[in-house]
């Protein structure tokens, strides 16, 4: 991929506000329960029990956002083909060549309707990469099995793909 021309280059990331307030309250919540049964058991005066609880959840706590903070999908166009990830479920770039494509166009789908949402989803056959929006590079190869791929630049993608046709 090195010696390629790189055409089209997406990196998106989960930046919806939205979902990083469910995250951090769905977080707080339970530690809430759990200070409160401390609390009411008489155990708030124990330091070690304090420190060790808070200790737990703040390492629980930080380690969740910073792995959710990780996620990245990243798509790279070539004029061989298409390359994706979904970091941190893959850490190399899965290569998708042209020639072994059926068809290859962009398209409005529906992630929960279809796919179960968003991330890494779908059947055996029909699979979705995703972090957020409903446009999508859908790519369909000779064996039936469809792989569709999120983008925010879908406009952006149909010049390359109409580039890439002539």
């Amino acid at each position: 991929m090195e010696e390629e021309k790189i055409l089209f280059y997406e990196k998106q990331r989960l930046t919806q506000w939205w979902l990083w307030l469910i995250l951090i309250v769905a977080q707080l919540i339970p530690m809430g329960i759990n200070f409160r049964k401390l609390y009411l058991a008489g155990l708030t005066d124990k330091p070690e029990i304090l420190f060790s609880t808070v200790g737990t959840w703040l390492i629980v706590f930080v380690v969740s956002l910073l792995l959710i903070y990780s996620i990245k999908l990243e798509t790279k166009i070539t004029a061989q083909g298409v390359y994706a990830r979904l970091f941190p479920l893959g850490f190399s770039f899965k290569f998708y060549p042209f020639s072994n494509m059926t068809a290859c166009y962009i398209r409005k789908y529906h992630p929960v309707r279809e796919y179960g949402g968003w991330g890494y989803k779908g059947t055996h056959n029909n699979r979705s990469l995703s972090i957020r929006g409903d446009r999508g590079l859908q790519m369909e190869f000779p064996n039936g099995n469809k792989l569709l791929i999120g983008t925010r630049k879908d406009r952006e993608l149909l010049e390359v793909l109409k580039s890439l046709q002539k």
